[in-house]
């Protein structure tokens, strides 16, 4: 666990600047679809731009939107249960129900 989120914070600060807060990272069920670990989330391009967005944002909070399905509210509550085990406090992490949101998808945002 402590390599993974070793592991997160050295590629996150390798990356290019980050995004400015407020921007959206789309995940699509595809990508969610392939076999999950902490280091494999990390390097799901949606997941990695919404965490680095989130680190350089003091006291940010992540935001999952979803469709409110059965399966998207599974879906969301997974997620925010993986961002938790990848380092984001449980308490800035939200999860909001969008009737504009597909139902193959999930859109992650990084809100002051």
């Amino acid at each position: 666990m402590q390599r993974t989120l070793i592991g997160l914070i050295l590629s996150l600060l390798l990356l290019p600047q980050a995004r400015g807060a407020g921007d959206s990272f789309t995940l699509s069920a595809e990508q969610w679809a392939l076999p999950r670990s902490g280091s494999a989330l990390i390097h799901l391009a949606p997941i990695r731009d919404a965490m680095a967005d989130w680190l350089a944002t003091p006291d940010a909070h992540m935001v999952i939107q979803y469709s409110g399905s059965d399966t998207t509210n599974l879906w969301a509550g997974e997620l925010q249960d993986w961002l938790v085990a990848l380092g984001i406090p449980a308490d800035h992490i939200d999860k909001h129900v969008s009737a504009d949101q597909a139902e193959d998808a999930l859109t992650l945002l990084v809100r002051r």
